[in-house]
C-alpha cells in the first residue's frame, strides 16, 4: 500500500509540472499563497536550479491546504539564476515581479494579454532575442529588459505613458578603436500613449530606427526627462524637455537614427529636425 501511495503521489507531482530532472538531481518549482489568500504566486525553484530548462506554469494550483486557486503572479526572483530556456505563462497571470527571470537563458517570451505589470529588472541580462510586450501591460518598471545582449527586436505595445530608466538599456564597451556596443538592438517599437522617455531608457544601443505608432505631433509632445541635478529647479525631482528643446534634439541626433511616425519620418541632425511626410 505504501508503495502504491508513493507511486500515485509521484505521478501527481509530475503531471503538475513541478519537477524536472537531470543527472545532477531535480528542480522543484515552488508556490506561495498570496497575501489576500485568493491566489498563488510562483515563489521560486528549489533543488538543482540547473536542471530546470523548460517549464509550463499552471493556471491553477493546489498546495494541499488552501485548495485550488488561480496562479496570478510570477514572484520576485522566482526563476532568477536558473538555466530556464522556455516558459509558458498562462492567461491567469497578471504580474511578473522584480527580477523574476533575471540571469536566465530565455530566448523568447510570450506574455498573455492578462499581464498588466512587469517589475524591476524582470528579464534583465536574460538571453532574449525578440520581445513583444502586450497592450494589456500598464506599467514597466526600471531596467525590466536591460542588458539583454542578444535582443535585436523590441516591440512595446504596452499601454504606458512612461518609458522609465534603463528599460531597454544596452551595454557599451570601449577598446583601442573607440566605443562599441556588445548589444544588437537596432530597432524598437513604441506606443502612441507614450508621454515621457527617461534619458537612459534605451542608452547603450546603436539604434537605427524607432517606430512610433502615433503621429508626428504626438511624438513631438513626448518629453525626455532626467533626475534633477543639485540646484536645478524641480517640483518632483526631475527635469523635463519637450520635443522642440535643444537637449531633446541632441538626444536623438545619433548617426542614422530615424523616428518613423504614422504620418512622417523624422531625422534629427545638426540641431534640427527634418520631417518627411509618408503616405
Amino acid at each position: 500500500m505504501k508503495k502504491l501511495i508513493a507511486t500515485i503521489s509521484a505521478a501527481v507531482v509530475a503531471a503538475a509540472g513541478l519537477l524536472t530532472f537531470s543527472a545532477c538531481g531535480s528542480a522543484e518549482v515552488t508556490y506561495a499563497l498570496s497575501e489576500d489568500g485568493n491566489s498563488y504566486i510562483v515563489s521560486g525553484v528549489s533543488g538543482n536550479k540547473r536542471a530546470l530548462t523548460e517549464y509550463e506554469i499552471p493556471s491553477t494550483y493546489d498546495d494541499g491546504v488552501n485548495g485550488v486557486l488561480p496562479v496570478t503572479a510570477v514572484g520576485e526572483e522566482a526563476f532568477m539564476g536558473t538555466t530556464l530556456r522556455s516558459v509558458t505563462i498562462p492567461d491567469s497571470v497578471t504580474t511578473i515581479e522584480d527580477r523574476a527571470f533575471t540571469y536566465t537563458y530565455l530566448r523568447s517570451i510570450e506574455m498573455p494579454q492578462s499581464v498588466t505589470h512587469i517589475g524591476y529588472g524582470a528579464f534583465a541580462e536574460s538571453a532574449l532575442v525578440e520581445l513583444v510586450v502586450p497592450q494589456s501591460v500598464a506599467e514597466i518598471e526600471r531596467y525590466a529588459f536591460a542588458y539583454c545582449s542578444s535582443l535585436h527586436t523590441a516591440v512595446i505595445n504596452a499601454n504606458i505613458q512612461v518609458l522609465d530608466e534603463g528599460v531597454l538599456k544596452g551595454s557599451v564597451a570601449y577598446d583601442t578603436s573607440g566605443t562599441y556596443s556588445d548589444t544588437v538592438l537596432t530597432e524598437i517599437w513604441l506606443p502612441a500613449a507614450l508621454k515621457f522617455i527617461h534619458e537612459d531608457a534605451f542608452s547603450g544601443n546603436f539604434l537605427t530606427d524607432i517606430y512610433f505608432s502615433g503621429t508626428e505631433d504626438e511624438w513631438r509632445d513626448v518629453k525626455i526627462f532626467r533626475k534633477a541635478n543639485e540646484g536645478e529647479e524641480s517640483d518632483d525631482g526631475f527635469v523635463y524637455f519637450d520635443g522642440e528643446d535643444e537637449e531633446t534634439i541632441n538626444y536623438y541626433s545619433v548617426g542614422g537614427l530615424t523616428i518613423h511616425c504614422a504620418d512622417a519620418d523624422l531625422v534629427y541632425s545638426n540641431g534640427e529636425i527634418q520631417s518627411t511626410p509618408v503616405n
